[in-house]
């Protein structure tokens, strides 16, 4: 065994594996010392601070125990005794505002019920802080781990800590993602079906321009973006690249940006769309600044979609009809995935659950005519 140089999962948490796998392999005896720091380096040809990072976490996790002066000894532990730290890992973008503090609480309220508690992480949307988020949460010995991604790329398999979490022993549920490995467990919203549904109802209300504003290096973003697509030719409505707005996902968040966007397309004249389908609620609702500054109603001059159904969505003079997410429920049903596979670790069946989303009908979309297909 040897460290892999292709491998984004950090070295030393490689050699760490691969010394976990030698006392699986029953190659000490307990009490039996390992290599010394300069041997493993030159063994597997890594720097000192690597070695001492796989050290100190094998000996945090009770694999290995030091005597001053003598070096570093197999406690006889290997990782298949029952040991449980009764924590779980949580990354999502945000903690505490949108959508998340919900998703949290359905989680939370599984670890609960079986006496766990939860680590919490939040990536910001930024790949940096994700995999700083990462490294923590495994230095807290979490026996699973619960992820929506911070994006920033538009495949999966592009993605660092994707790479990563995937050599972990640990089980993994990724939250909010569909994702194509059938070696991957995930609960998502079926984004294609959402951004299908949400176009859908624009084209009933009888919108012919229906923009699309989206980040396009964002895997939701993209399948809500493919959904519209699928609705613009399903109901016979010309694809018009004028009225798409494809933005990256750290811009996304700043809501100047969307602004700007959303005044973009007011500026087409009279070739600008009539309805607005964006990828949530957020830029759903910082549109209605560009909106307003424009001199036109909503919906009365242009209607908007959103997508998320977050608590803002009411809380506005014309409340925004915007796609279901089951907040509660996602979180939910990931944490009850995870814990059965922690349950179950020797036997772990990878599951995919994918929720399709309804639409909560209220004030931003004018029916201009009632159209069927």
């Amino acid at each position: 065994m040897k460290i892999d140089a292709n491998n984004s999962a950090p070295k030393y948490l490689q050699l760490k594996e691969i010394i976990i796998r030698y006392f699986h392999g029953k190659q000490y005896e307990t009490d039996q010392k390992i290599p010394s720091e300069t041997e493993l380096m030159n063994q597997f040809n890594v720097s000192r601070n690597t070695v001492r990072q796989a050290l100190a976490e094998l000996v945090n996790e009770g694999f290995i125990y030091k005597k001053h002066g003598s070096g570093s000894f197999f406690s006889g532990k290997t990782g298949e005794e029952e040991s449980h730290s009764y924590l779980i890992g949580v990354i999502t973008p945000f903690i505490s505002s949108y959508i998340y503090p919900q998703i949290i609480q359905g989680i939370d309220d599984v670890a609960h019920e079986r006496r766990y508690n939860i680590v919490l992480g939040s990536s910001k949307g930024e790949l940096a802080k994700e995999r700083n988020c990462l490294e923590q949460l495994l230095e807290k010995n979490i026996e699973g781990l619960l992820i929506e991604p911070a994006g920033g790329f538009h495949c999966i398999q592009e993605s660092e800590t994707f790479n990563t979490v995937r050599t972990l022993s640990i089980p993994v549920v990724f939250m909010d993602w569909e994702i194509d490995d059938p070696d991957i467990s995930y609960v998502s919203l079926n984004d294609r079906e959402g951004g299908f549904r949400a176009a859908s109802y624009l084209a009933q209300a009888g919108h012919t321009r229906i923009a699309c504003v989206y980040p396009d290096d964002h895997i939701p973003g993209i399948h809500r973006y493919e959904g519209y697509k699928k609705a613009i030719e399903t109901y016979r409505l010309t694809y018009d690249e004028t009225l798409v707005r494809a933005t990256t996902i750290e811009k996304w968040n700043q809501a100047s940006h969307i602004i700007a966007l959303t005044k973009n397309l007011l500026e087409l004249g009279e070739q600008r769309p009539s309805a607005i389908f964006f990828f949530n609620d957020n830029a759903a609702l910082r549109a209605y600044i560009a909106i307003r500054a424009a001199g036109l109603r909503i919906p009365e001059d242009i209607s908007i979609m959103g997508f998320d159904d977050s608590e803002l969505a009411t809380l506005t003079d014309a409340p925004l009809t915007t796609m279901i997410h089951p907040k509660y429920q996602l979180g939910k049903w990931a944490a009850e995935m995870l814990f059965e596979d922690i349950a179950h670790k020797d036997h772990r069946t990878p599951r995919q659950l994918l929720i399709n989303p309804t639409i909560a009908i209220r004030n931003s979309v004018k029916v201009i005519e009632s159209i069927n297909v």
